[in-house]
């Protein structure tokens, strides 16, 4: 797909630029505009795989050419006016006082019409923004609240009927002869429940109606066979889980209500599976969509999300994210930040999180097809279980980018268990083992620069100091680790009780570098040191905890009170977020 689409750059039309500028500013989708709502490139490269391109946009690439050339009227003017259409049935059915309903449609018409004239706002753009309109004047903490529950309800009530128990598990559809293992029973009723939920998660009449459809259809329904590629590829993986193969992380991005509720017995069974799953909602109100109070308030989703650990932290860190995945077999509830279809622009950290540490994603949100169908590729596989217009169930398949180097946890801690390995071996030879923290990419635009003072400054150490074997953190640096991975592994090894002496970077030594390379310090380094990096402030933190454990270890660089500026290292990069108010 990639070759048919023309990739813009910049730097060549200026005209175009500056409409490129217009389109993500109008849009609020400029990191460097919006630093605080938008995901900086490295959150993104959690779930895009960019491939070098410059910009990234959630929607079909149809839509974005047409944008960008100044000719989306027949694309926008249907979309818009479905936005409109939904958004005024919408005020008409909550908002009960004919005074506020008729202000508030008329306060959404101007606002509207204004953000349409345009015709460079994203259809989704435009609804995410009426809609915030619609609930902050409203004052309404869920709307359509009650419905949801009505509607899942009615599914918590069919799926615990005798007819649909008695229904559910059948034998209809198990192929057994004489050459069938156990293991081959067990891998079949396990697939053959999910196809069931699946298949009846596509009626919508069991949560939209008071009573659910004749049973004998439904039978028939829940019993024909899924043929989708996507369905096949699938019950492959679910293949290996059952093997022993690999025990994989699993990303639910949950659907509508109703829908939901097969959606969290779907994910029972995966459980069982042994695979570890964390359930993604919408933080805002969208619509039918279920949101992050629909899971604190809902009685059924309660209910049926019961043991489940609900994630109220939109910025959790790696080593927090894989501690709960890691610790038991309990389902996660995370928000993905928004209140919109899927937008990999505008999700939270921990949904960025999350959706890096999975090894697989799956999304039941149709209104997310034309962002998922365009020729970006993602970090990790993502199948699509929708319902087509049709009715019928439809999976698709989208494999992760071919280039995407994924260094798992079990990767990372193996990396570290070998220094620290190697590291024991030193020590048993009599030699001390030291850990130097220094600023690797706290500078903007300084990252070569700052490697290549680290292992100068390193081997002049080696050659000074006798029997200490230095860790450079530099050299340990594999194409493809962000700052999320980095961080974890050396925490590990930094926990570990093996590091004798642990020397942060001083300005001193940054002088003594720039000496041996023969050059004078430049500006943007003068008054640099370790206290600069949010990286080293956390391992400064670590080092003191370290140290009241091992009272024997050696600190060395400067006292703790300047680490104290720094806020936590930017989700994936090597450089940092912002400096504290040091007032």
């Amino acid at each position: 797909m990639r070759e048919s689409v023309k990739i813009i750059t910049s730097g060549t039309d200026p005209d175009r630029d500056a409409w490129l500028t217009n389109f993500y500013t109008e849009n609020h989708m400029a990191y460097e505009a919006f630093p605080d709502m938008v995901a900086s490139p490295e959150q993104l490269n959690f779930i895009v795989h960019m491939d070098g391109e410059q910009y990234y946009y959630p929607c079909s690439d149809e839509l974005f050419t047409a944008i960008i050339e100044k000719r989306a009227d027949t694309l926008l003017t249907p979309a818009f006016i479905r936005i409109w259409s939904r958004l005024e049935k919408l005020v008409r059915e909550v908002i009960i006082d004919p005074y506020r309903r008729q202000y508030l449609l008329s306060l959404l018409t101007i606002k509207y019409q204004h953000d349409t004239s345009s015709m460079v706002l994203l259809p989704s753009r435009l609804e995410k923004r009426l809609l915030g309109i619609f609930t902050n004047i409203s004052d309404i903490s869920r709307p359509l609240a009650a419905r949801r529950e009505l509607e899942n309800k009615r599914v918590a009530r069919f799926l615990a009927s005798r007819d649909f128990l008695d229904a559910f598990n059948g034998r209809e559809g198990l192929r057994i002869n004489e050459e069938t293992t156990l293991d081959d029973i067990d891998l079949q009723v396990h697939l053959l429940r999910l196809q069931r939920l699946l298949l009846l998660s596509t009626v919508k009449e069991i949560w939209e109606e008071e009573q659910p459809p004749d049973m004998n259809e439904l039978r028939r329904i829940m019993n024909t066979p899924i043929e989708t590629e996507g369905w096949q590829w699938f019950c492959e993986r679910l293949a290996q889980v059952l093997s022993g193969q690999h025990k994989p992380y699993l990303l639910w991005l949950g659907g509508r209500a109703g829908e939901i509720v097969f959606d969290l017995a779907i994910i029972r069974i995966l459980m069982k599976l042994g695979i570890k799953v964390i359930l993604a909602v919408k933080q805002a109100f969208y619509y039918e969509h279920i949101s992050f109070a629909d899971v604190l308030e809902d009685p059924v989703l309660e209910k049926a999300m019961s043991g489940a650990e609900v994630i109220g932290d939109s910025r959790i860190s790696k080593k927090e994210l894989l501690g709960k995945l890691d610790k038991d077999n309990r389902l996660l509830v995370i928000s993905d930040g928004t209140g919109e279809q899927f937008n990999p622009l505008l999700t939270s950290v921990t949904f960025a999180r999350a959706f890096k540490e999975s090894d697989l994603v799956i999304s039941r949100c149709p209104e997310s097809r034309e962002c998922i169908n365009n020729h970006f590729q993602f970090t990790r596989d993502l199948v699509s279980i929708l319902r087509e217009d049709t009715g019928k169930l439809a999976i698709h398949l989208k494999p992760h980018h071919p280039a995407v180097i994924r260094f798992s946890e079990a990767d990372l801690r193996a990396k570290a268990q070998h220094l620290i390995y190697m590291a024991r071996k030193e020590k048993e030879k009599g030699k001390k083992i030291m850990f130097y923290s220094a600023i690797v990419g706290s500078i903007p635009g300084q990252l070569e620069t700052a490697k290549k003072i680290l292992n100068v400054f390193v081997e002049h150490l080696r050659s000074t100091l006798t029997d200490v074997v230095i860790i450079n953190p530099g050299e340990h640096f594999e194409e493809g680790m962000d700052a999320d991975d980095i961080m974890y592994m050396w925490e590990i090894f930094q926990r570990s009780g093996v590091i004798d002496i642990w020397r942060f970077q001083t300005y001193s030594d940054i002088e003594k570098a720039f000496e041996l390379m023969g050059e004078k310090v430049p500006p943007e380094w003068t008054g640099k040191d370790a206290t600069y990096s949010t990286g080293c402030t956390k391992e400064m933190q670590i080092a003191l905890e370290m140290q009241q454990k091992y009272p024997e270890m050696q600190l060395i660089g400067p006292p703790w009170e300047k680490f104290k500026r720094r806020q936590e290292y930017g989700i994936g990069k090597l450089y940092d977020r912002v400096l504290t108010d040091t007032k």
